[in-house]
């Protein structure tokens, strides 16, 4: 049985947002396996492709990622990030804490709470809501291999 890794490393390089003359942004986070946190921790230079081992997440459809962020995922990365932040599984350093996204409630409905960005929302706001996603998304895929490890234990033959 293989031991699980400590975390992993991501970066998020996102463009597109924040109106005319907005540079894209790239973010560096930590998602810890022990804990069950991911660590937003510095904005560096731009990058469109990840340094090695560090998973990559975009909205920026480049040469290679591990995860393309679209429009259509903002709805569950907002929903991400608010869970994450309500349980504190979701932290941004001090250098990058101004980034926080900016989301307004804007009432409830009969399918739950409704939320509304801020219409000039940046890049790297939208790159901390692009790692909640991300975090959730990889919570889903940890469960399943871990799903996986609990069935193939049960079937293991023992030999004499």
């Amino acid at each position: 049985m293989s031991e699980a890794p400590a975390g992993m490393k991501i970066m998020v390089s996102i463009g597109g947002y924040g109106g005319a003359g907005a540079e894209p942004v790239t973010l560096m986070a930590f998602k810890s396996n022990a804990l069950g946190t991911l660590t937003v921790l510095d904005r560096i230079t731009y990058r469109d492709i990840a340094d090695e081992g560090f998973a990559f997440v975009t909205n920026l459809r480049l040469q290679n990622y591990d995860c393309l962020f679209k429009e259509e995922h903002l709805a569950d990365a907002i929903t991400a990030y608010k869970e994450a932040e309500g349980m504190a599984t979701i932290q941004l350093a001090d250098d990058v804490a101004r980034w926080r996204p900016r989301i307004e409630s804007d009432g409830v409905d009969t399918h739950g709470q409704k939320y509304r960005l801020a219409a000039d929302i940046s890049n790297a706001e939208v790159a901390v809501l692009a790692l909640a996603h991300f975090m959730s998304r990889q919570r889903g895929i940890e469960s399943l291999g871990r799903m996986t490890d609990d069935i193939a234990r049960l079937y293991q033959i023992t030999s004499i």
